[in-house]
């Protein structure tokens, strides 16, 4: 809790991590599961016509001793079980880069900030910015390299000094005239 002002610092907002790939999988096999057992419900009531699937395949696995295979499948679901736990457990990703004590930026919005505040230099005629939580890399084209990459770094450095942890600031410029240029 901040003394002066009696308020606490916010929590960092946090993507889905992995259980966002593992929840739609999970949900199609259960909306499967539905399907099948409505279709079973109206096979049983006479609504729609044809045999019921499921008493049939629980029969067929009637007096079925285990062997090998039973085994496999029950290792194999209790690892998968043991996976999903862990997924789910697992530390979600951070995309955001706090400002303040109570505000964030995403890196997209940081990678705009970098690419505005490098746009503005002179000398600059193209650029574009990526940024990540540790890096932020300026790329484009200048009227020549010399003089324009440490006036870009330092308008990119100014533009993103409200960070509380900046990021390490990357320029890459070519020259107008070189067109196919190297990074």
């Amino acid at each position: 809790m901040s003394a002066e002002t009696g308020t606490r610092r916010a929590a960092p907002p946090t993507g889905s991590g992995p259980v966002g790939v593992v929840g739609p999988v999970l949900a199609v096999l259960l909306v499967a599961l539905g399907a099948l057992l409505v279709r079973e419900a109206l096979v049983t009531g006479g609504v729609v016509g044809g045999s019921t699937w499921l008493p049939p395949a629980a029969g067929a696995l009637d007096g079925t001793a285990p062997g090998g295979a039973a085994i496999a499948v029950g290792v194999v679901a209790a690892l998968l079980g043991l996976w999903l736990v862990v997924v789910a457990l697992r530390r979600r990703t951070r995309r955001t880069l706090a400002v303040g004590a109570m505000s964030y930026l995403s890196a997209r919005d940081v990678a705009r900030l970098a690419a505005g505040a490098a746009r503005d230099v002179d000398g600059v005629l193209d650029v574009s910015a990526e940024a990540t939580r540790k890096r932020v890399l300026v790329r484009g084209r200048a009227t020549s390299r010399d003089g324009v990459e440490e006036p870009v770094r330092a308008a990119v450095a100014h533009q993103l000094s409200a960070l509380t942890t900046p990021p390490a600031i990357v320029v890459r410029l070519r020259p107008e005239d070189d067109e196919g240029g190297a990074r």
